[in-house]
């Protein structure tokens, strides 16, 4: 039993999720609503090449609690934030950044799906640090078609994510401050798969593994997002 490429225990594991993200989110859809907008987006850039993938032995058809907890707990950990800020302290600012952080967040796993899932289809990938030739599917190693499948990756988040979770402002405070918006979740993403791929270097050195790397990027592009948004406000 699959869904989205999450098997039986990942269901169970994300529906536990979408419960806390509901809760802590004010009983707002948006939180929800974007994890699982990433999960199909997940799953169609897992199905891409798939035959090619099963060939070089880098196709996983479906994935487990480690998954959605190393994919799942950045955002929900913004989401808290966001809810005893907002909820507890009444900080609106700081609860406004918090929800910035969830998109920049979930722009990072998701930039960081579309570049381990596409940038497999070609060109060599390089370590990050060393520039080294890596073989395909080594953590730690990128190419300019994974990268830009990244940068795609974050955008799909980031533009729908601004419209639906800053609605009111779109009307209200113009183009220039709804680009500044954009721009951080769009920077904060980008720059997670970034971290994703420097924690790969150290995946193959025997320090961490792929779900601590997927959190650390999700954490390190929320903040990044923030901070992109603070110097440019």
């Amino acid at each position: 039993m699959t869904f989205l490429t999450l098997d039986r225990n990942g269901i169970i594991a994300a529906l536990i999720l979408g419960a806390l993200l509901l809760v802590f989110g004010g009983f707002s859809p948006i939180f929800v609503m974007f994890m699982l907008y990433f999960l199909v987006l997940s799953a169609i850039v897992t199905a891409a090449g798939k035959h090619y993938k099963k060939k070089i032995k880098v196709y996983e058809k479906s994935r487990g609690v480690w998954n959605v907890l190393s994919n799942g707990l950045g955002p929900l950990i913004f989401t808290v934030a966001f809810f005893i800020l907002f909820e507890v302290f009444g900080l609106n600012v700081a609860a406004y950044l918090a929800i910035v952080g969830f998109g920049a967040s979930v722009a990072s796993i998701t930039a960081d799906k579309f570049s381990s899932e596409i940038g497999v289809l070609d060109g060599t990938p390089r370590d990050i640090f060393t520039y080294k030739k890596l073989k395909k599917g080594m953590s730690g190693g990128i190419t300019s078609f994974g990268l830009l499948a990244g940068l795609i990756g974050s955008i799909l988040i980031s533009v729908p994510f601004v419209y639906f979770s800053f609605y009111s402002a779109v009307f209200s405070q113009g183009i220039t401050y709804i680009a500044i918006l954009a721009a951080s979740i769009i920077i904060g993403g980008f720059a997670g798969t970034i971290v994703d791929s420097a924690m790969g270097h150290f995946e193959e050195l025997g320090i961490g593994n792929k779900f601590t790397s997927n959190f650390v990027c999700s954490i390190c592009g929320g903040i990044i997002g923030i901070i992109v948004l603070l110097l440019l406000l």
